[in-house]
């Protein structure tokens, strides 16, 4: 595989997966309960979910219709990842963005006090980090 289609092979498993563990996470099934449900491993599971393997036709499949989605939902590129990532499906360290698609999904659990909270909580990270007061970084 040339250089460039690995590139992009990279970003869309990373898409993909990033879609298939949050429509997971939003219907509150757990990865061993999807996994059972496919067919598949836990751990099989788990390397799509994190991009790090490509789910086949045949899984896209299936998992639209456990979800009952239609599959070009898996192909949706959220916005984290549009924000995140590189062409090449990297972030600025040069890492998969796995740590960013982690946090985006955990915080979909929030209630609203808690993401204020945690907005003000990265606001006065990003103000040590930069030497400033959380109000430069609105």
């Amino acid at each position: 595989m040339d250089n460039s289609r690995k590139k992009d092979k990279i970003r869309i498993d990373s898409v993909i997966g990033y879609n298939v563990r949050a429509e997971r996470e939003m219907r509150k099934i757990t990865r061993e309960e999807l996994a059972e449900s496919m067919d598949l491993t836990v751990s099989h599971m788990g390397l799509i979910e994190r991009g790090e393997r490509g789910a086949t036709a045949v899984t896209l499949e299936k998992l639209a219709r456990v979800f009952e989605v239609p599959v070009d939902n898996f192909f949706a590129e959220p916005e984290v990842v549009r924000l995140s990532l590189h062409e090449d499906g990297r972030d600025d360290d040069g890492l998969l963005s796995a740590k960013r698609l982690k946090i985006s999904s955990l915080i979909t659990r929030f209630n609203n006090h808690e993401l204020e909270f945690l907005i003000h909580v990265i606001k006065g990270i990003l103000a040590l980090s930069h030497h400033s007061s959380p109000q430069d970084s609105e």
